[in-house]
């Protein structure tokens, strides 16, 4: 039986807008009855999270920045953070590199007050929760990831980072002007929430788009790639598919039984 649907977000779940697919609450709500919880998995913060899917929040768990945390029932089920020294080295290279800087923290994102249109950006349109600050040696809790953000020339900056910091740590382009560098990745953070959950991954469906999935869709039993996603990625063996919302009506459909479940597909 199916316990756990976990999907991405941007590319996968939302519209090409930006917003949620009419009915997904009702669906979140559906899989909560029948004893499926449904999880977000992104690069997202907890908070911005819970703001974006509102109604449901309270029934959700949550696999947040790119999998450094993830919640469930209201309790963390697991934290990984940078180490501090290389946190520092991160900030300095992506200051060096003149992209506007983003930090996450657990409860709240720091920025420095250097760009105030980056920083409106980040408030009213991501509706983060950030705390605004004059130097980043002002952050006394673990840094969870670190962004950069710049509006042209990531192509050429994108191949230095990854050079260096691609070993060793989690470092991606996200999105057409971002780059993230985490200790985590979205399987890392699946695999916390399903221990505290007690599920195992043959429970587990995941849905995703990108190579930031790849190691969500490679820890679970039942992982489904986007049919617009990178031929790479299409080439690996996932079930496909065009649109999340109909899956999860065929496995609505089935009581949560994977057999039933692949013969509606």
């Amino acid at each position: 039986m199916i316990r756990l649907v976990a999907t991405d977000l941007d590319g996968t779940l939302l519209e090409p807008d930006g917003k949620l697919p009419n009915g997904v609450f009702d669906i979140i709500r559906r899989l909560s009855a029948m004893g499926i919880r449904f999880a977000a998995s992104s690069g997202r913060q907890h908070g911005n999270l819970r703001r974006l899917f509102g109604p449901v929040a309270d029934e959700m768990a949550y696999v947040c920045e790119n999998g450094a945390i993830s919640v469930v029932d209201g309790e963390t089920a697991g934290v990984i953070a940078i180490e501090e020294k290389e946190a520092r080295e991160i900030i300095q290279d992506i200051k060096n590199a003149g992209m506007n800087l983003l930090i996450s923290g657990r409860h709240t994102c720091y920025m420095l007050d250097e760009n105030r249109h980056y920083t409106d950006d980040i408030v009213y349109r991501l509706r983060n929760t950030i705390t605004i600050l004059s130097s980043t040696d002002e952050i006394t809790e673990p840094m969870l990831k670190i962004s950069g953000q710049i509006d042209e020339g990531l192509d050429r900056i994108a191949p230095v980072l990854l050079e260096k910091w691609g070993n060793r740590l989690t470092a991606t382009v996200s999105g057409r002007d971002w780059f993230d560098i985490t200790a985590a990745n979205k399987g890392m953070g699946m695999q916390l929430l399903m221990e505290h959950m007690g599920i195992g991954k043959d429970e587990v469906i995941a849905f995703g788009d990108n190579f930031n999935d790849e190691t969500m869709l490679d820890g679970v039993g039942h992982p489904f790639i986007m049919a617009h996603a990178n031929p790479a990625l299409l080439a690996k063996g996932y079930h496909t598919c065009r649109k999340v919302l109909p899956v999860l009506e065929a496995l609505l459909e089935a009581g949560g039984n994977e057999e039933r479940f692949y013969q509606l597909l």
